[in-house]
């Protein structure tokens, strides 16, 4: 078996509770690996303030993705997903026995600590980063807090669940966002399936991500209080399809299905799936009662001069299989420029441009050479912005979006930056 076709072979019996197996896609059983493909995740746990270690810590395996190519199936379905360790007295942990085809998302868990996401992390580049913990301040009223406990339809428990806070409702408004604000920015369902997220103030109620892994991720608003509620979460819906450019199938390719709406405290995390070598997709877990916009990615296109519309997918109902169709790509255009620094100084190191589609969460950026020239490539019909991002300057206007409309190839299209606020030149 070569190395670098092991990411996207799903595994073992343990992770199949996780995976939605869907008809007429091909999910394959791996019971053995070459030892050489194995590596161990290594790092430390320490606390914020007295830097001292945390003991008794456990760090898990909550999702991983492919370091090469498109991921085929859903982050949290990977057999490694769910590995766990406990950090010893020196706050060390291990956890072995990981693909070295993945890069992984560790979740760092202890009671009186507020719970931690440690991303990217590959173990074939050593240790991974020393992880800080912040002390968990306990809440004075419960007015402060949302408890739950989450139930799979059968009525078990699930443990593991990642709960995000999305939004805090007040008596008088609601407030987005405030990270910084959150007692528990994050929070994690016990083996009772059991979990408690907390905020700095008195408020009425949470809107919540309730996110299990391998299962359908659910919104939910739940009061504040000393009651618990009960949030029971699905496999979801399957949204199926083809990438096809004509009777062509677009292979190695990558999808993404973005909520339709953007409203506060109703945006689900992108999904990004890639295409097999038939062209084919499988995005298992999608909740329910939603519409979707789906749609190739304008970096994973690009290179191929190709671009396509969204499609628009609803899913009604648990256990639905939603047929995408072929998607069908088409020519792409290209925009062409030069980033212009009115003082005539290049253009410094390091400096960028982005490109942001109007209607759907997608994006591509460029590096700046010192002559400003950029390129874009992959842009299907339709309205766009640009953003760019030089270190000392600004725009004229820089309330106002950078909109361009592409419907063809544009050749010249520049743009000149000021110098910010005592930043010119003397």
């Amino acid at each position: 078996m070569k190395r670098a076709s092991t990411h996207w072979l799903i595994a073992l019996a343990s992770a199949l509770p996780y995976i939605r197996i869907v008809k007429n896609w091909a999910f394959f059983l791996v019971l053995s690996l070459q030892a050489a493909d194995r590596l161990t995740a290594t790092g430390k746990v320490l606390d914020e303030i007295t830097k001292q270690p945390i003991g008794n810590a456990t760090v898990m395996v909550y999702s991983a993705g492919v370091k090469t190519g498109f991921d085929l199936f859903c982050p949290t379905c990977y057999v490694d997903c769910g590995k766990r360790a406990a950090t010893d007295e020196n706050g060390e942990f291990r956890i072995a026995g990981l693909s070295g085809d993945l890069i992984f998302n560790l979740l760092v868990v202890r009671e009186g600590f507020v719970a931690k996401m440690v991303k990217q992390v590959d173990p074939a580049q050593g240790t991974a980063p020393t992880t800080e913990m912040k002390k968990r301040l306990a809440p004075e009223d419960a007015s402060q807090t949302v408890l739950g406990k989450i139930l799979d339809a059968t009525g078990k428990p699930v443990k593991d669940a990642l709960i995000a806070q999305q939004d805090v409702i007040f008596d008088q408004g609601r407030m987005f966002g405030a990270d910084d604000q959150w007692i528990d920015p994050i929070s994690v369902s016990n083996a009772l399936g059991e979990f408690e997220m907390s905020f700095s103030e008195k408020a009425k109620a949470m809107i919540l991500e309730v996110a299990p892994r391998g299962m359908a991720p659910k919104m939910v608003t739940l009061d504040t209080g000393t009651g618990r509620h009960r949030v029971t979460v699905t496999d979801g819906a399957v949204v199926k399809g083809r990438l096809m450019n004509g009777k062509t199938p677009v292979a190695n390719t990558q999808l993404v299905l973005s909520t339709h709406s953007r409203a506060g405290g109703s945006v689900f995390k992108d999904v990004r799936i890639g295409t097999n070598e038939n062209g084919e997709f499988a995005i298992s877990n999608v909740p329910a009662g939603r519409v979707w916009d789906l749609f190739p990615a304008m970096n994973a296109l690009a290179t191929m001069g190709l671009a396509a519309p969204v499609t628009f997918v609803a899913t009604e109902d648990d256990g639905q299989e939603v047929q995408a169709g072929d998607i069908q790509v088409k020519p792409a255009h290209t925009l062409r420029g030069r980033i212009v620094l009115s003082d005539g100084s290049p253009i410094p190191a390091g400096m960028r441009l982005s490109i942001f589609a109007d209607r759907v969460p997608d994006r591509q950026t460029v590096d700046l050479p010192p002559d400003g020239t950029y390129e874009f490539k992959g842009l299907g019909r339709g309205v766009y912005s640009l953003s760019p991002a030089v270190k000392g300057y600004r725009r004229d206007n820089p309330d106002q979006q950078v909109e361009i409309v592409i419907d063809g190839d544009r050749k010249a299209y520049n743009l000149t930056l000021i110098p910010s606020s005592g930043t010119a030149k003397r």
